[in-house]
């Protein structure tokens, strides 16, 4: 009998990471879910940075200043993965590893973090002509479904990674506040989905977790074919090795990669870039960590 997903998920991450990093997702002293739960607690005044659909806008009204509803946590809370399964994503990552591995993997760390606080899952994924949804549940069944189906879906078949399309279908279905996971590779979300991202911030707190590309010229592995999936044709190996080629492939994913960042920084989006399976579990703790101290200074 196959081991089951969860299984490994829970074998990768050894019981003194689990138990800190369960902290971090409970959020000791401070909820990671401020300001979405569903209880009234009290009023204060507005800051940058927190939603602006909590504006209570009659209170507003009477002060003349901007404020804000805070809301108790929710005893059982909603988290939701977005999970990209283009054909890009069943390509290699910067590490060596699959694209497709390193997302199940954080996916799982994000299932089996939640199920130890008794958070409730769901999932969004696939395409336009197939999409893919799975309601928040918290069994064992239920999550190693959503890891099933994640893996299953990311093929080299499974056509080119749309972000808007995908962005614009998490904020449709999930209409409840959630902690929303974003699980993509280095070149998404783009630049050009600013406005469907900031819309998304309104309802949910957005995490996103980006997977690295392997180097596309492979310029010391000449001995393998490298094809590029998205558009399958194969690399040549001239420019595989040009000097001038490298340096404008780097110099475009470099400019890439800032301006990803520097959108999600404007957008108070916590976020990261991991190399792939090997590192993914020691980002996303330090991912976590960085959350954990914003919110205890905010």
């Amino acid at each position: 009998m196959a081991t089951s997903l969860m299984t490994r998920v829970k074998a990768r991450v050894d019981l003194h990471t689990s138990n800190r990093a369960r902290g971090l997702i409970q959020g000791r002293g401070r909820s990671l879910f401020k300001g979405s739960g569903e209880d009234f607690d009290d009023l204060k005044y507005y800051q940058p940075g927190d939603k602006i659909s909590d504006i209570d806008w009659k209170a507003t009204a009477r002060s003349g200043e901007p404020l804000i509803r805070q809301f108790n946590e929710e005893r059982v809370r909603h988290l939701s993965i977005v999970v990209d399964t283009s054909s890009a994503m069943a390509a290699t990552a910067g590490d060596g590893s699959s694209k497709r591995d390193a997302m199940i993997l954080a996916a799982g760390m994000v299932c089996f973090l939640a199920q130890k606080n008794g958070d409730l899952v769901g999932m969004v994924a696939g395409h336009e002509q197939q999409p893919i949804q799975l309601p928040a549940r918290s069994s064992d069944g239920h999550l190693e479904l959503l890891l099933r189906t994640a893996q299953q879906a990311t093929t080299t078949a499974a056509g080119p990674a749309d972000s808007s399309w995908l962005l614009e279908r998490a904020f449709r279905v999930t209409m409840r506040p959630t902690l929303m996971t974003i699980i993509t590779d280095e070149a998404h979300p783009t630049v050009e989905d600013f406005t469907l991202l900031r819309r998304l911030t309104t309802r949910h707190d957005v995490m996103v977790i980006r997977i690295a590309d392997a180097d596309p010229l492979q310029g010391a592995a000449l001995e393998q074919d490298v094809v590029d999936v998205d558009s399958p044709r194969e690399i040549a190996s001239l420019a595989r090795t040009s000097k001038r080629v490298a340096h404008d492939v780097e110099a475009y994913r470099a400019a890439r990669r800032d301006g990803i960042a520097e959108m999600l920084d404007r957008l108070h989006i916590t976020h990261m870039l991991t190399q792939g399976e090997t590192t993914v579990v020691d980002d996303m703790i330090a991912l976590l960590r960085s959350r954990e101290y914003r919110n205890a200074h905010s």
